[in-house]
């Protein structure tokens, strides 16, 4: 069920991004997205814990938690509640847009972390690739969003990761991957919050002049 439901997610997007048909609505980009999200988001704690169980103590033990830990290089969902409601809707696209495109590039670090730590793990491994692939997925319709909606923006790729980040320490490594599906799972919260905001915001605005005026 899990894979399945992924997978017909992903369709949508495909059928949207390789159809020669009307270009999607604001309305409807919004909707896509917030549907792409809230599907990915009830899968994303049986990644988290299907990434924990493999790991080992103190990983796998129940209620573990390490939530001061953050990775370099990869943006995290966390946020004020005033500072991300005040958010302009421009911003609010770019910073997702941003989370996804660094997260997938690290799934491809801990997918490659996880051949090597737990080599027969299927099942670990098909739920990081779906993962990475529901990344880029939200990547692409956020940067199609920015695109539909008229927000001029300025996207900063996120810092490529090196070679030099395979060198480091086991525990360092699980870490990593712990944070990344973590984050994961909480982008995908924030994402879905974020278009009920926007959609929100174009009700009462109409340009993307005015909804600056929507910016705390």
């Amino acid at each position: 069920m899990f894979f399945c439901a992924v997978f017909m997610a992903m369709s949508v997007t495909a059928w949207y991004r390789g159809s020669a048909a009307i270009p999607l609505s604001g309305e409807e980009i919004i909707t896509q997205i917030r549907s792409l999200a809230y599907l990915y988001k009830n899968n994303s704690t049986l990644v988290l814990n299907t990434y924990l169980r493999y790991q080992g103590a103190p990983f796998s033990d129940a209620n573990f938690s390490f939530p001061h830990w953050f990775e370099d290089g990869l943006p995290t969902a966390a946020l004020g509640y005033k500072p991300w409601r005040c958010l302009c809707p421009g911003d609010r696209l770019l910073q997702g847009k941003e989370a996804f495109a660094a997260m997938s590039e690290f799934f491809q670090l801990v997918r490659d972390d996880q051949m090597t730590l737990n080599p027969a793990a299927s099942e670990l491994h098909r739920s990081l690739e779906i993962a990475q692939r529901s990344s880029e997925a939200l990547f692409s319709n956020l940067s199609d969003a920015l695109i539909i909606l008229g927000y001029q923006t300025s996207f900063s790729q996120p810092e490529p990761l090196s070679w030099t980040s395979t060198d480091v320490s086991t525990f360092k490594r699980k870490v990593r991957g712990y944070v990344l599906c973590r984050e994961y799972r909480d982008w995908l919260m924030r994402v879905q919050k974020d278009m009920d905001i926007l959609r929100t915001t174009r009700n009462r605005r109409e340009s993307a002049a005015q909804n600056r005026k929507d910016c705390c």
